[in-house]
């Protein structure tokens, strides 16, 4: 995937910020980080609407969602990958 774009936006705490990747055949995702002020955690959960998949969590100070017309599963390894890029990014 490969970064096309992103956008500050407004959040209901501080500031959010959106992400779009695209992959070579065109496929897109958009990555959709905002603030956790209560530190929450969760595991990963889908939500589906149409042909669009979102799988979304909440780790430590930060919420993110990550949406996309993809398969459930490209989707999940994605996500995985962006949560592992967030708990330990000198790795990545």
């Amino acid at each position: 995937m490969k970064l096309i774009g992103g956008r500050l936006l407004p959040g209901d705490e501080e500031a959010a910020a959106q992400l779009m990747y695209e992959d070579a055949s065109g496929k897109r995702v958009t990555l959709y980080v905002g603030s956790n002020p209560q530190n929450r955690q969760t595991a990963f959960r889908l939500a589906k609407r149409g042909s669009v998949r979102t799988f979304y969590w909440l780790d430590g100070p930060f919420g993110y969602a990550l949406a996309g017309d993809l398969e459930e599963d490209r989707l999940l390894v994605l996500a995985q990958l962006v949560y592992r890029a967030m708990v330990n990014p000198a790795e990545q």
